[in-house]
């Protein structure tokens, strides 16, 4: 029991101590509140540059019709894929953020976009 309150401690530690930008743009993780993040996510202010600096080496980077998609995964790395973030980039600056849950959360699979939840 004392080694798991100690590992807890760690793990919250770890992630407090996160960089974050000044805009308040950190790495998600497991943990995260993606309803919180993405509202609080500042649209249109974070570069691409910036993004990689706080969130760290996308898993996925895909171009298409003019934009720039930099995919992360949270989930554990023996289940890749079921937790992503999705930071949309567009003339070097965030459009959007998507989050996807693809893992059997009562088999539902849960799409939100920060635009959607900012209107």
């Amino acid at each position: 029991m004392k080694i798991l309150s100690v590992l807890l401690s760690s793990c919250f530690l770890a992630i407090s101590c996160a960089p974050q930008s000044s805009n308040g743009v950190s790495r998600p993780s497991i943990s995260t509140n993606p309803r919180s993040y993405l509202r609080s996510f500042p649209l249109s202010k974070i570069s691409e540059d910036e993004i990689i600096q706080y969130v760290g080496a996308p898993t996925r980077t895909l171009e298409a019709g003019g934009k720039r998609y930099l995919t992360y995964d949270v989930a554990t790395s023996h289940n890749p894929g079921v937790l992503e973030y999705t930071y949309i980039v567009q003339n070097g600056l965030v459009q959007d953020v998507t989050y996807t849950n693809a893992g059997n959360f009562f088999g539902a699979i849960q799409k939100e976009s920060a635009q959607s939840l900012q209107r």
